[in-house]
């Protein structure tokens, strides 16, 4: 009874998501086509919008995937959708996410991390340094058992861009590591840091690294 009312409270009660830039018309369209109940048509374009970054885009489309609605039902590819939403930052797919990773087994869990982990690292070398906090969440929140100590060193370089709650994360992951753990973590993120700045492009370079 709660999966279902979490899985009808989401669907089609979303507003447009950062990614929708430009194109909230074809947002708009999508959710009429759900409400018609044409759900093959919407999760087609939902699929589109979320494809581009659309947040509230991937919360729907997720909903449509777990409930089978115009497309196959696919719990993990539901799952991997309200994950990559609400570590963009959309709250609305928490209580999703949550629900979803009951109903995957410990194989579909670990492919969902590996997934979120590429995804991740591919916009994070794009110079996205909000990323660095996602993968280090996706260590201790999805990864099982949890990775604390590559959790701490995402948290740490994410805190060294300046990325908001990477501090606080960084300071309770640390929290539980032992201090030889914590002070390799460290060593890590220094030589880590510098890599990720020669990695990005020089456009797109978080200001905390150093200037050519």
């Amino acid at each position: 009874m709660r999966a279902r009312a979490i899985l009808a409270a989401l669907l089609f009660a979303t507003a447009p998501g950062p990614g929708a830039a430009g194109q909230p018309d074809r947002f708009a369209a999508a959710l009429d086509l759900a409400r018609a109940g044409q759900g093959a048509a919407a999760a087609a374009m939902f699929l589109q919008l979320a494809q581009a970054g659309d947040t509230a885009a991937q919360v729907n489309l997720a909903v449509l995937q777990a409930r089978g609605l115009g497309v196959p039902q696919d719990e993990a590819g539901a799952a991997y959708w309200a994950w990559r939403a609400r570590l963009s930052g959309e709250h609305r797919a928490a209580a999703l996410g949550d629900h979803l990773m009951t109903r995957l087994t410990d194989d579909a869990r670990a492919a969902l991390a590996e997934r979120l982990m590429q995804d991740l690292t591919a916009r994070a070398e794009t110079g996205d340094a909000q990323a660095l906090l996602g993968l280090g969440r996706v260590e201790t929140e999805i990864r099982a058992p949890a990775r604390p100590q590559e959790a701490a060193l995402w948290f740490t370089l994410a805190a060294a861009f300046e990325v908001r709650h990477a501090l606080a994360l960084r300071e309770v992951t640390m929290r539980g590591l032992a201090p030889e753990e914590r002070l390799a973590v460290q060593a890590r993120a220094g030589a880590e840091f510098a890599r990720w700045c020669g990695l990005v492009p020089a456009a797109a370079r978080p200001r905390s690294c150093p200037r050519d």
